[in-house]
């Protein structure tokens, strides 16, 4: 709800004519990148640590060259981890998707590129499995499955080719209270319009 009001806040401002500016528009994008996730005490103590490969896309408005907003859905993939425990094998893999939605502070630096930060929230859902194996090679597998909603930050930086084009490295972080941290590493084209 403070996301929503913010967002609202943000855009009444910006569209008043004491904060017009050239610099403005709707963009999207699309990036490809690696996902991870761990979590401490999984099973007996075990900790989770997995990665997977994990694709967005995203759509912003920018107000200014300074302000904008951006929504995004993220799939992190499957990341997943396997270890003993004891006599058992233990697989654990979790997929993580969401859509997040933030303001977006920009600075730019020259005239091609820019360093941005974000701050707002992801709507996750996590499906995950747990599958035992014994020495009988009996099999167990368990499914879970939660959502939530939590803080989501990021940091990066944009390259624009063009006026309309250009590339975007950027990490991301989830603060997801089910995992000791969940982050995303990834590299995005961008266009504006």
């Amino acid at each position: 709800m403070k996301l929503i009001i913010a967002t609202a806040a943000t855009a009444i401002l910006a569209a008043s004519p004491a904060f017009a500016a050239e610099d403005s528009g709707f963009y999207v994008g699309a990036g490809l990148g690696n996902f991870s996730a761990d979590s401490q005490s999984i099973v007996n103590g075990r900790d989770f640590d997995g990665s997977d490969f994990g694709f967005k896309v995203f759509g912003g408005y920018k107000f200014m060259p300074y302000l904008a907003v951006e929504g995004e859905y993220i799939d992190g993939g499957e990341p997943d981890d396997n270890f003993d425990s004891g006599t058992d094998q233990v697989r654990i893999a979790i997929g993580i998707s969401g859509f997040v939605g933030s303001a977006v502070g920009i600075l730019p630096i020259g005239e091609n590129f820019d360093v941005f930060a974000k701050l707002g929230f992801i709507y996750w859902d996590a499906d995950g499995s747990l599958k035992l194996r014994d020495e009988g090679d009996l099999v167990t597998k368990t499914s879970i499955g939660e959502d939530g909603t939590d803080f989501a930050w990021a940091v990066g930086g944009t390259w624009n080719f063009t006026d309309t084009l250009g590339v975007r490295a950027e990490y991301q972080g989830f603060e997801i209270s089910e995992f000791n941290s969940v982050d995303f590493a990834s590299a995005s084209i961008i266009w504006s319009f």
